[in-house]
This record gives C-alpha cells, structure tokens and sequence, in this order.
C-alpha cells in the first residue's frame, strides 16, 4: 500500500541532497512523497519527482543571521558556534515552521514524516497531531544530541508547553552510515540504512581539461556549499582555497576546484587546475585519487561510496568532528582550517603515496554497501 510520506528539510542548500537516502527509496516504492520546505527547495523538489509544499522560510539566507553567525565563528571558535546556531537560532525558528505544518498537515494527515533531525518544529508539529515520526540525521546528529539537555530542550520547552506537549525529546533517528563511525556513543534508538544518491548526481562531467593526464593523479577540491554561502566566512573559506591551490601546483597532480560563488575569484595560474562553481560531486568521486573537503557528512559519504581517500579541513558544526573520525579511522588526513599551503602539500603528499588510505575507503564502502534497505512500510508499521 502506497503511503502519504512527508519528508522536511531546513533551509541549508545541500540538505536535501543530504536526505536522498530517504527521499530516493520513498519514490521507488511508490509512496506519495511531499517534501515540506522553505522555497530555495521547490527546484529540489521537482528534480527528484516529488511534490512541494511551503513551510518555514529561508532565514539561514538572511545577511544578518549570516554575519551574526560567522562573527561568532570568527571570533570563539566552532563549540560556542554550535551553542549560538543550534541552541538559539534553531529553536527561535521552530514556531514559524511548527505553525506551518501544523496548517499542511491537519487537513490530510500524512501516514509517516520523515524529518531532518535539526527540523525541530517538524518533531513539534508530528507530536502534536500524533504522527508517526522519524528524524533523518543529516550530518548534525552528534551534535543536537550534545547540546539538546543543556541548550535546545530547555529554549524549545516554552514553545512544547504553548503546544500542551511534555519535554521536548529526538525522535528515533534514521543515518546512512554505521552508526559508530560518526557516533562515539550511539543513541539507542538509531537506525543505520542504506544511503541512496540522486540518479542526477551520479551522471559523469564532461571530460575534464586537455591538460589533464590519465597518469597523474587527479585531486578534487570543495569546501561545501554553506561556508561559501556565508558572506561573513567567505574570506576565511576564500583564504583557505587559495592555500590548497598553491599546495596543488606544488605536486604533481590534476585538479577540480569547486568553490561555488568564490569560483570566479579564483584564478588557477595553472593548466592543471581547474576551478568550477559546482561538479556532480558523486560521480567525480569515483574518478579522483583523492578529496580535499569541508568534513560534512554527505560530502564524506559521497568519498567513501567513490573509495577515495580525504584530506579533511572541518571548518564548522559538525565538520571537524567528522574529519576527525575518518582520520581516525585511517581513511585520510585532517588538518586544521590555518593550516599552511606546505602543510597541506605534504599532507597530499603523503596521503597519495600511501596506498593503505585507498585500501581502508574501499573497506568502508564495502561495509557502506552491506547497510540493510530502507523499507518505508516496514518501519511505518512498527512505529
């Protein structure tokens, strides 16, 4: 039986790439799929075939939240960071995106919601109509689960009581991954499934420049699509690019460059590094040698599902923790966001003269690969 399937995203622009892995199986099982959002997500909708409504808004895009945000950053570090965005900002926009759904969904109650985990005014809206309900962790798992009893419980639990509802709690959650690779203590009530990609991103780029060699490595760069969005980081991200291009023409490699707006503001003085706005990330993966990356979630996921090894410069959230577990784990590098262009040569250096790192990312897309499917009706059903 086909299922009324409401899925919700906030207004981060690789989100709801970030939740493929629910959206894509949902469509292929032939659920009525709606994806609840603010507007820059209507397009997104439409690639991946399923139906749009309007909730909450974009209010990550506004200049202020951005330049009170990245001064935050700027000035004391990523922790008091994650406290200011997702135990203050995050829970003042949950009303707005509670009242929203709570007008779409009364009328024709969905049999599931399927929302982000830091979607905090989906769990109140799904809560307060009884809605069966899970929390799709999008990267920021880890860190709600840090700071929700001492910051986002107690700034959400005014709003809970407006709404007659008991302590604010995470709904059981869904990832994409073995829970313990992001997780140093797992949450009980997690899920690990198969991650999905959009059938868009996986289709190949063009051939890339002439210059580029079958027999030099080929080494693909992006830093994500928020700290580049964020005006008030831009010249730190923008400082860091140019760092890593230099180290890049000081090996002997090929280069993609992807950096988004900043692309136009960075020459590559070289024919072997190409800088571009944007590459279908996934496919690129499963041809380059090696990633040099932000640490997001998905971002480390497309690595391990291509096999190749990273080189993680977490700059914010949930970023340095995540380069930091893969390191760990042997699948790459990580270095700080200061690092010089010669520390982060010889990182490159040395992470592609070491086959060990290839070997250990195939073994995780191995064990990527092994994840049970997600079965939409099976879980409605014991919900």
């Amino acid at each position: 039986m086909a299922l009324r399937i409401a899925i919700t995203a906030e207004p981060i622009p690789s989100h709801v790439s970030a939740l493929d892995y629910v959206i894509c199986p949902a469509v292929e099982q032939g659920h009525r799929v709606t994806l609840h959002a603010p507007l820059m997500f209507r397009g997104e909708a439409r690639r991946r075939g399923v139906a749009f409504s309007a909730a909450g808004r974009n209010w990550t895009c506004d200049p202020g939240v951005q330049q009170a945000a990245s001064e935050v950053w700027q000035r004391y570090g990523n922790a008091p960071f994650n406290r200011y965005v997702f135990g203050h900002l995050w829970p003042g926009q949950a009303e707005a995106k509670a009242r929203d759904l709570l007008a779409a969904w009364t009328p024709e109650r969905p049999d599931l919601v399927i929302a982000e985990c830091s979607d905090l005014g989906a769990h109140l809206a799904a809560r307060v109509l009884r809605l069966p309900l899970l929390a799709a962790d999008n990267g920021l798992g880890p860190v709600l689960l840090d700071l929700w009893d001492t910051h986002i419980a107690p700034a959400l639990l005014p709003l809970y009581k407006q709404h007659e509802q008991d302590t604010p709690t995470l709904p059981p959650m869904l990832t994409p991954a073995p829970v313990q690779w992001f997780h140093e203590t797992p949450p009980p009530s997690a899920r690990a499934v198969r991650r999905t990609v959009a059938d868009f991103r996986t289709v190949l780029p063009e051939s890339p420049a002439a210059s580029f060699r079958p027999s030099r490595p080929l080494v693909y760069v992006s830093l994500g699509t928020l700290t580049t969005a964020m005006s008030g980081l831009r010249t730190a991200v923008e400082h860091l690019y140019r760092e890593i291009m230099a180290a890049l023409r000081a090996i002997d490699c090929d280069a993609i460059v992807s950096a988004g707006d900043l692309a136009q503001h960075l020459p590559s003085a070289s024919p072997h590094i190409e800088v571009v706005a944007h590459a279908p990330q996934p496919a690129l993966l499963h041809r380059a040698d090696l990633f040099v990356t932000h640490g997001g979630r998905a971002s480390l996921l497309d690595a391990v599902q291509g096999a190749t090894p990273v080189l993680g410069l977490g700059i914010l959230a949930d970023q340095p923790d995540n380069a930091a577990a893969f390191s760990r784990r042997g699948l790459g590098r990580t270095l700080d966001v200061t690092a010089s262009r010669g520390e982060i040569a010889d990182a490159l250096t040395a992470l592609l003269d070491a086959p060990r790192y290839g070997a250990a990312m195939r073994a995780a897309a191995a064990e990527l690969s092994q994840l049970p499917p997600l079965d939409l009706t099976e879980i409605r059903d014991t919900l």
